[in-house]
C-alpha cells in the first residue's frame, strides 16, 4: 500500500512528492517528465531522512532536469524516423539507468540489447542478457524504471509466478499497479 505523505517546494528544484510504502525497503527517488520529483520511503522512515537523501542527490536531480529537456526536444516522430543521433541519445539514457539501477541494488546482468520493438518494453534470456525497447525512452520515468526493474528481478525468477511479484515488490512498490499503468501504453501506436 502506498500513501502520499507530502509535496513540497523546493526552490532549487522544485516539487518533491513523499510517498510512504509498506512494500519499499529502501529509498526509491525518479523524476517524472514534468520535472516533479517522486520519493517512497519505507513505512518507518523519517521525512528528515528522507530529506537528507533527497539533498545527497541534488546533482544527480540536475542531471535528470537536463536529460528531461533534451527528451522533451526529442519527438517520437524522430524514434520512428530512425533519426540514428537521438537513437543513440536513448540507448545511451537507457543503458545508463539500466546500470545504475543494477548497481543501486545488486542485481547484475549480463548484456544489453536496445532495439525498437513492436510487442515487448522488455525481455531477460536465460543467460541474463536483458533487452530494452528503444520506446521506453517516451514513458513516464516512473514506468521506465518500472520495466527496468521488472527486466532485473528476471535475472533471479524466470517466470511470473507469485515469487517472481513478491521479489521485485521488494525493489519496486506496488509493481502491479505499475504493470496495470504500462498496458494503458500501446507499443503499436508509438
Amino acid at each position: 500500500m502506498k500513501s502520499e505523505l507530502e509535496l513540497i517546494h523546493y526552490p532549487v528544484i522544485g516539487k518533491v512528492q513523499y510517498n510512504v510504502s509498506n512494500k519499499a525497503k529502501y529509498v526509491r527517488l525518479s523524476v517524472d517528465s514534468s520535472k516533479k520529483i517522486h520519493i517512497t520511503i519505507p513505512q518507518n522512515y523519517s521525512l528528515k531522512n528522507a530529506e537528507k537523501f533527497l539533498h545527497s542527490k541534488i546533482d544527480w536531480i540536475k542531471k535528470q532536469f537536463i536529460k528531461i529537456d533534451k527528451r522533451n526536444n526529442f519527438t517520437l516522430q524522430n524514434t520512428k524516423n530512425n533519426n540514428s543521433y537521438l537513437n543513440e541519445e536513448a540507448k545511451n539514457e537507457l543503458r545508463e539507468r539500466l546500470n545504475e539501477l543494477s548497481e543501486i541494488y545488486g542485481l547484475s546482468f549480463n548484456r544489453t540489447f536496445i532495439r525498437s520493438q513492436k510487442t515487448r518494453w522488455g525481455s531477460c534470456s536465460a543467460k541474463n542478457n536483458i533487452n530494452l525497447n528503444i520506446k521506453l525512452i517516451s514513458l513516464p520515468g516512473e514506468l521506465r524504471d518500472y520495466v527496468i526493474m521488472h527486466e532485473l528481478v528476471h535475472t533471479k525468477v524466470k517466470n511470473h509466478g507469485k515469487q517472481f511479484w513478491l521479489e521485485l515488490a521488494k525493489y519496486y512498490p506496488d509493481p502491479k499497479t505499475a504493470d496495470r499503468k504500462l498496458k494503458k501504453y500501446n507499443l503499436d501506436l508509438m
